[in-house]
């Protein structure tokens, strides 16, 4: 299991939770992997929040790097 979805499902431990949100703090596609894990979730889920375009940008960032292969 990857460590995004570790963290949202609870699993990490605290060395881990806290090695992982130092990460976060500097690894952009580590925090885009994570946001696009609960959206994908919060769909399933049937939950809606209110986006101001976040998620249709992050749609446009994955899509971007599917094309280039990335």
């Amino acid at each position: 299991m990857d460590e995004a979805s570790r963290l949202l499902d609870g699993d990490l431990t605290a060395a881990e939770l806290t090695a992982l949100l130092k990460r976060l703090e500097h690894d952009a596609d580590l925090r885009d992997e994570v946001s696009v894990q609960q959206l994908i979730r919060d769909g399933l889920a049937g939950l809606r929040a209110p986006d101001d375009g976040y998620s249709l940008r992050i749609l446009a960032r994955v899509r971007r790097a599917r094309m280039d292969g990335t």
